[in-house]
């Protein structure tokens, strides 16, 4: 580490030695303000510590505005001279009241950096969008611009995310800074993720600033503990059989404060659908009947625990472990009586931080352990091939180590470790279907933001680099086959990323991004399963090249960004046949997704907000494949379109959604086209009393007949009641 501390001293060694301090107060109480944004209109930015204090250096001895922002506050620009830089600068910002926005809350919360800053074109969501409402984390992702969730089922079935055609392996998902894409491969399931524990949810697309993804990165955060004490319950209850509980408590003092959050979920997911009975082209034998099998419970606790050690140090320690049981109903036509899912969670995480290690340099330790236990049986072979019963076994254990350079051009170098290792068991087979695996990855890090003459604008550089050794152990039951696998595989993976924000005027900025990254191959994909795959260690990692550029521009009631994306696959991993009874992936596809985004938000007379969102893109196959050379790839619709209008008065706020999608297919080859999908919402919260909400509302009002991936159906008209205190 000390290494690092002195390549970061000489590469930022500066040319000039001004500095600009200050102190940010409150104007009413004058204490000091933690947590505030402090800007250059340049694009440097950086926050206040606990004693309000900020820092910038290396400044140029000319006039500087500072934009200096607060949630709560009114923001403030100050124009800074030369004179100002052998003095501390005082800033005391006002209270207001803000009306928070149902949907993509600009306003940053504490400790974060303005990310529409960034040159990526980024969603942030906010707890205070979706609070109080009746809902889950896959259905607020698939509001935001460019995303669409994939699952199969109801309430709590397996659930992932793709950013602009996409597929849900090429997205990064991380929790507090934790990737949990498996080295299994098929993608991160957002089902095991609470709502009630999130605070905030940062969605970039395509070549994000903060993340590997080849489609982009989402990074969720946790909600943050308080000083003050201040608890909640919130009961709900829904058609289905559909209820949730839970509980949070906060509180502690100026060195240390803690955070619990407990949650239960539970539907029998017993909703209407109509079966066409296998033969979606014959009408005469389509029935309406009930999903079975599809019962789910699920429980989910996060613990969290911050000390501040003094001289800008801090500690956090967090535990979160997540429960769930789960019937499996299989396809609509075909319904399993007794195939069932277990799955328990847990992720461990400890972090270190110290603002004071050099002037103007941060330093931040995170130490982390996951576990996820699985547990499938499908004793009568409905839903799988043959009767199963297995368990598996996923831990990680990693560490990340960042440096982050707070001056006039900052500068980020982050390295870490990580050990992933898969276990499969079979209580019914001598021998599992898969192999014991395990894959370390050795990563570094370094970006850098350049800003531009004048107050410009920033130029935004990246570089990522990758090591990852992946190997399995035990008998190979294809050792006697050519195209039998090796034990292990080694592949370093490079990603560049470049990216350019200019200021055209205060409130319109340009921005434009390009990118190239790659992704290793997964277990399954490396190894086989010792069923019908045989695996291919020499295998390539999927690349993509991705580029967008587009306009954002904001005022303090009007958002309106448009961007145009193009990204291009190469080296796409499918399975081909071998024989009859095998197939091994291959390097064979190539793949293009391009279209336009479109983002709104205005708010008129401080009572009526609306807001949407609109995506056209066309996903194409280019693959070597004659028959499928130029048809649209699976499960990426070619229109989305999510709107809505949210009016409160007094006491009483009302909301309507709407959701369309189009241009869908299931099968490669088109034949299967998904129809037209609409689908209306209607809300209503109710302050009850001070600190006590009551919720109303009605989803799929029209009750539309709709189906996800492979043909899944999803529930039709339902209707939930919710009820919450919160002191």
């Amino acid at each position: 580490m000390k290494f690092l501390v002195w390549v970061f001293m000489l590469i930022a060694m500066p040319v000039q030695a001004a500095e600009l301090v200050g102190v940010v107060t409150d104007a009413e109480t004058g204490k000091p303000l933690q947590g505030v944004t402090v800007r250059v209109v340049a694009g440097v930015a950086m926050q206040t510590d606990e004693k309000g204090v900020f820092r910038f250096l290396n400044v140029s001895e000319e006039i500087h505005h500072l934009r200096v922002s607060h949630v709560g506050y009114e923001s403030v620009v100050r124009v800074v001279g030369a004179s100002d830089l052998v003095s501390e600068v005082v800033v005391a910002l006002v209270p207001r009241a803000i009306a928070l926005d149902e949907l993509f809350v600009e306003a940053e919360p504490v400790g974060a950096h303005d990310v529409h800053q960034n040159p990526s074109f980024v969603t942030v969501i906010t707890r205070e969008s979706f609070e109080g409402r009746e809902t889950s984390l896959p259905d607020v992702l698939a509001e935001a611009t460019g995303v669409q969730v994939k699952r199969l089922g109801g309430l709590g079935a397996f659930s992932t995310i793709s950013l602009r055609g996409s597929s849900a392996e090429q997205v990064e998902v991380y929790l507090d800074g934790v990737l949990l894409n498996a080295a299994m491969g098929g993608g991160v399931d957002l089902s095991h993720l609470s709502l009630a524990h999130v605070g905030q949810i940062e969605v970039y697309r395509g070549a994000g600033a903060a993340g590997n993804g080849l489609g982009g990165t989402v990074h969720i955060r946790t909600r943050a503990s308080e000083r003050h004490f201040s608890h909640s319950v919130r009961g709900a209850w829904g058609d289905f059989g559909t209820r949730s509980l839970n509980g949070m408590v906060t509180g502690g003092s100026d060195k240390a404060k803690f955070l619990l959050v407990a949650d239960y979920t539970a539907s029998d997911n017993d909703f209407g659908f109509l079966d066409d009975n296998g033969t979606e082209y014959n009408v005469n034998d389509d029935v309406f009947t009930n999903r079975q099998n599809n019962v789910y419970r699920s429980v989910n606790v996060l613990g969290k625990w911050h000390a501040a050690l003094g001289d800008g140090r801090n500690l956090t320690i967090q535990e979160s472990v997540f429960w769930k049981s789960q019937g499996i109903p299989g396809i609509s036509n075909n319904q399993s009586q007794r195939a069932h899912l277990g799955v328990i969670r847990s992720l461990t995480e400890v972090v270190f931080q110290d603002g004071n290690l050099l002037p103007g340099l941060l330093m931040r330790h995170s130490v982390y352990f996951t576990h996820v236990g699985e547990s499938f049986a499908d004793p009568e072979g409905e839903v799988g091939v043959g009767r199963q019963d297995n368990d598996y076994q996923t831990r990680t254990s990693g560490w990340q180590g960042r440096l982050q350079m707070l001056s006039l051009h900052p500068l980020t170098a982050t390295v870490g470790i990580l050990r992933e290792t898969y276990v499969p068991t079979s209580r019914l087979q001598s021998i599992t279907r898969s192999f014991d695996s395990q894959r370390w990855t050795f990563s570094g890090r370094v970006g850098a933001d350049w800003s531009l003459p004048a107050g410009m604008g920033v130029v935004s550089t990246g570089i990522d680099m990758r090591r990852q050794r992946s190997s399995f152990t035990g008998a190979n039951p294809f050792s006697f086959s050519p195209l039998a696998p090796d034990s292990a595989n080694t592949r370093n993976l490079v990603g560049l990323r470049l990216g350019l924000r200019v200021n055209v005027m205060d409130d319109l900025i340009l921005k434009a991004n390009v990118g190239r990254t790659l992704r290793a191959p997964s277990f399954y994909e490396l190894f086989g399963d010792r069923g019908g795959v045989v695996g291919n260690v020499d295998l390539r990692p999927e690349g993509g090249l991705t580029w967008d550029a587009g306009i954002r521009y904001a005022t303090d009631s009007t958002i309106l960004e448009g961007a145009f994306f193009d990204h291009r696959y190469e080296d796409l991993i499918q399975f081909v046949h071998t024989s009859q009874a095998t197939s091994r992936p291959v390097n064979i596809g190539k793949a293009r997704v391009w279209g336009v985004e479109v983002t709104a938000q205005k708010t008129i007379l401080k009572r009526l907000d609306v807001s949407g969102n609109y995506t056209y893109q066309r996903a194409l196959d280019q693959s070597d494949i004659p028959h499928l050379q130029g048809k649209t790839l699976p499960n990426r619709p070619a229109h989305t379109l999510f709107a809505r209008v949210k009016s409160g008065v007094n006491r009483v706020t009302i909301f309507y959604d709407y959701t369309f999608e189009d241009g869908n297919f299931l099968d490669q080859s088109n034949r299967r086209p998904l129809a037209s999908r609409h689908i209306h919402n209607v809300g209503m919260k109710v302050d009850v009393r001070k600190g006590v909400q009551l919720g109303l509302e009605a989803k799929n009002l029209k009750n539309a007949q709709i189906a996800d991936t492979w043909g899944y159906p999803l529930p039709g008209r339902a209707f939930f009641v919710n009820l919450q205190e919160h002191f």
